[in-house]
C-alpha cells in the first residue's frame, strides 16, 4: 500500500527543509483540503465536458492549497498561491508529466482571483476541473494565481509577461517540492509542460521566454496553448474589453509618462477607469466595455491601432505592448497550439502569424486549428494535449 505522509508532517518537512533564506519557489504553507476518488473527479469536472467526450479519471488524487515564495517585477518578494494536485499512483516510479496552467482573464482584484472560482461557484473557465482532468490520467496539475493576487496592497499583475513567467516556473517549483517530500510512489522523473487557456497561454509562453532569468534549473518539456493572446498589439484590435485592465496595469507598473491611458481611451471610459477595472470581474467588465476597439478608444488611438501606427504615433503604448507579447525569443521549448476557427478573441489569422513569427525565432510550433469550435479549445482539444504531451515524456 502507497504510504501518504499526514498534511501537518508534509507542512513542518517543508518549512525545516527551507533555507534560511527564502528563495522563489520555497514552499510557505501547504494545506491537504481533500483526497479525491476517480469517480470523485469524474463527477466534479462533468459539467466542464458537457457535449464532449469526458475523460475518465483512472487514480485517485490528493488536493493541495499551497502557499510558495515568488518575486514581484519590481524585485520585492512576493507570497503567491497555487492549488496543487498529486495523483495517488501505483508501481515503480515511472516519468511523470507535471502540468502547470495558467487561467483566462478572470479580473484585477482579489475577488477574482482564479482560485476562488470553485469556491464561489463562478463559471469563468472551471479551471480546476480542466487540471483535474489531467490529473485524473495521472498527471501531476498545478494552477498558480497570477501575482498580485492576495496581496491586499497589489492588484494582479495583468498581461506583464514576467510577472505570469514568476508565477508559472515557481509554481512548478514548489509543486516539484510537494511531489518529492509528499512520500507518493509511482512519481520518477518529472518533466514538466506549461500551458493556458487566453490569458493562461499568454502565461505558458512568458515562462518559456523568461525561464533562463528566473528558474533556469526549471527543464520544459512543452508548451500547450489553447487559444493563446500572446501578441497584446493584436488582442488591443480583436478583443479590446480587456484592454483597460492591461493600461491600468502597465501604467501603475511603468508609469503614466510610459503608457497613460488617457491617451488611449475614448472620453466615456478613460476619467473611471480605475474604478471600472477594479470593481467587477472579468464578466463585468465584458459586459460595461465595447468589443468594437473604435468605440473603446479614442479616435486617434484607434486609428493608429487599426492603421499599424502605434510605433510613431504612441510609442510609449506600443514598446510595453511589445515587451509583453510572448512567445517569441528563441526559447528552444516545443509548443502545441490548439485555435478554434470561431475564435472571436483570437483570429485564425494573427494566431498564424504568432506561430511563423515563432518559428523565425528557431522554435518547433505546432498550429492546430480546429473546425467549428470557439475560443476555448481545451475540451474539444483534451486528447490530443495527453497524447502530444506523452510523447514528451
Amino acid at each position: 500500500m502507497t504510504r501518504h505522509l499526514p498534511a501537518a508532517l508534509i507542512l513542518a518537512c517543508s518549512l525545516v527543509a527551507m533555507p534560511a533564506w527564502a528563495t522563489p519557489g520555497d514552499i510557505v504553507s501547504a494545506e491537504l483540503e481533500r483526497t479525491m476518488s476517480p469517480a470523485d473527479v469524474d463527477l466534479f469536472i462533468a459539467t466542464l465536458y458537457d457535449g464532449y467526450d469526458k475523460p475518465a479519471a483512472v487514480c485517485s488524487v490528493d488536493v493541495w492549497a499551497v502557499k510558495f515564495e515568488s518575486v514581484y517585477p519590481d524585485g520585492e518578494p512576493a507570497v503567491a498561491f497555487a492549488q496543487v494536485f498529486i495523483p495517488r499512483l501505483d508501481g515503480e516510479p515511472r516519468t511523470t508529466a507535471l502540468y502547470a496552467f495558467g487561467p483566462g482573464s478572470t479580473g484585477l482584484t482579489d475577488a477574482c482571483r482564479p482560485s476562488r472560482e470553485h469556491v464561489a461557484g463562478i463559471r469563468w473557465g472551471l479551471y480546476r476541473a480542466h487540471v483535474l482532468s489531467h490529473v485524473g490520467q495521472g498527471m501531476i496539475g498545478v494552477i498558480p494565481d497570477y501575482l498580485g493576487f492576495g496581496d491586499p496592497e497589489r492588484d494582479q499583475y495583468y498581461m506583464v509577461a514576467e510577472a505570469e513567467a514568476s508565477a508559472m516556473l515557481h509554481a512548478i517549483r514548489a509543486a516539484t517540492l510537494m511531489a518529492r517530500r509528499g512520500g507518493y510512489a509511482g512519481i520518477g522523473t518529472i518533466k514538466n509542460f506549461v500551458a493556458g487557456f487566453s490569458q493562461g497561454g499568454h502565461a505558458a509562453f512568458a515562462a518559456a521566454d523568461w525561464r533562463t532569468r528566473l528558474a533556469p534549473d526549471v527543464q520544459l518539456a512543452g508548451i500547450i496553448g489553447y487559444g493563446p493572446s500572446t501578441d497584446l498589439v493584436a488582442l488591443f484590435k480583436e478583443f479590446p474589453d480587456v484592454a483597460p485592465m492591461a493600461l491600468y496595469t502597465f501604467r501603475n507598473l511603468y508609469g503614466a509618462g510610459t503608457v497613460d491611458p488617457n491617451l488611449a481611451l475614448a472620453s466615456r471610459f478613460a476619467p473611471s477607469l480605475d474604478i471600472d477595472v477594479t470593481r467587477q470581474c472579468v464578466g463585468g467588465m465584458q459586459s460595461y466595455y465595447p468589443i468594437d476597439p473604435t468605440k473603446l478608444f479614442n479616435e486617434r488611438f484607434s486609428s493608429a491601432l487599426l492603421g499599424n501606427r502605434l510605433d510613431d504615433e504612441f510609442p510609449g503604448i506600443a514598446r510595453i505592448l511589445r515587451l509583453n507579447s510572448t512567445g517569441l525569443t528563441r526559447h528552444g521549448v516545443p509548443a502545441l497550439i490548439l485555435q478554434g476557427t470561431d475564435d472571436i478573441v483570437v483570429s485564425v489569422a494573427s494566431q498564424t502569424a504568432f506561430a511563423e513569427a515563432s518559428r523565425r525565432a528557431g522554435n518547433a510550433v505546432e498550429l492546430r486549428v480546429m473546425q467549428d469550435v470557439r475560443h476555448d479549445t481545451r475540451q474539444a482539444g483534451f486528447y490530443q494535449a495527453q497524447e502530444w504531451m506523452k510523447s514528451k515524456l
